[in-house]
């Protein structure tokens, strides 16, 4: 059987996205952050909501390992 990581708030298996995919999905979006920066002032609340999420999709992808806990709705990074 293989060595599966479990959750450590519930014990429950931990679920594996796909790192790269999180990983691109995060640039692209900090990379449209930018485009859309410097279009209008009009859109500066959205960009600001858009790098938060895709800082977080790569931390997730690199600190997180792309793991995610079905039950308790929890992603450990450590």
């Amino acid at each position: 059987m293989p060595n599966v990581p479990h959750c450590p708030s519930c014990g429950n298996e931990l679920l594996q996205k796909n790192r790269v995919l999180l990983f691109v999905v995060g640039l692209v979006a900090v990379g449209a952050t930018a485009a859309c920066f410097f279009l209008s002032p009009f859109f500066w609340i959205a960009t600001s909501f858009l790098v938060l999420i895709g800082g977080f999709l790569i931390a997730w992808s690199t600190l997180g390992k792309g793991r995610w806990c079905r039950q308790c709705k929890k992603f450990p990074v450590f």
